[in-house]
């Protein structure tokens, strides 16, 4: 078992399970939130360093008319998810040194938006390297090639995963809450003359323990991870038909 491959499957495991818990402040409280967000921030300076050869390399090759589009897509959704992250980091510390309500509430939304929508760039991200990840645990728990019985359990998985997570994203007003918040910070980038409205401000504060997290949040990352996935092997399987075409048409 390549030992550096192990540690990415683990530090990527406890990334996310670290992000998952920031969606409910009051889980673990307000320092370890902030604090959790420095520690996810070097975590993701970790994660650059450890695939520091592909991040170089596919940078120097982005505009390279041979680089298959795949790997730039999966750069490019990269690129983005950082930039998520280091808008929640730095729209955190902005909100915490806001001085009034109007610019209070900007960081605040930017922030939120930036992190529901990191959800689905997660989601992508993983479905991209999901045959990595699972040729990672067939390899770690030797597991050898699935038979029907199998086959038909995973797929029944898939399906509960699919279904919960759109039921999450239906009843959390998932969209809505990624909509909402974006909009309103596109809104308000230049400062206004606002005060806060009695009875507190923009949506109500997530009470959900970690279990309750990892399950709306988690399945959620789960619709598009699956999505991509299958989108992603369909498109394999439509190369290797045109291709096998090609071969059985020139023989």
């Amino acid at each position: 078992m390549n030992k550096k491959n192990i540690f990415k499957i683990v530090l990527d495991i406890a990334m996310i399970a670290l992000f998952v818990t920031f969606f409910n402040i009051g889980l673990l409280g307000f320092k370890f939130h902030v604090r959790g967000g420095m520690i996810f921030g070097a975590l993701i300076l970790v994660h650059i360093i450890v695939n520091r050869k592909w991040v170089i390399n596919i940078t120097k090759r982005i505009f390279d008319k041979n680089l298959k589009t795949r790997t730039r897509v999966s750069y490019i959704i990269s690129a983005l998810l950082l930039v998520l992250v280091c808008t929640i980091l730095a729209s955190g510390i902005c909100m915490m040194k806001a001085a009034t309500y109007d610019r209070v509430m900007f960081w605040k939304m930017l922030h939120l938006g930036a992190s529901y929508l990191s959800i689905a760039f997660i989601g992508l991200h993983v479905g991209l390297y999901w045959n990595f990840v699972m040729n990672f645990f067939k390899k770690m728990f030797n597991i050898k090639n699935s038979g029907t019985m199998s086959q038909t359990i995973a797929k029944l998985i898939v399906v509960a995963m699919l279904v919960l997570g759109a039921y999450n994203i239906y009843t959390q007003g998932y969209f809505s809450k990624v909509s909402g918040t974006l909009s309103y910070a596109a809104q308000h980038i230049t400062p206004q003359d606002i005060e806060a409205p009695e009875g507190g401000g923009h949506y109500e504060k997530e009470s959900l323990s970690f279990l309750g997290l990892v399950n709306v949040y988690g399945s959620i990352v789960s619709v598009f991870a699956i999505g991509t996935y299958y989108i992603d092997s369909s498109i394999k399987n439509n190369k290797k038909a045109v291709k096998n075409n090609k071969i059985k048409q020139a023989s």
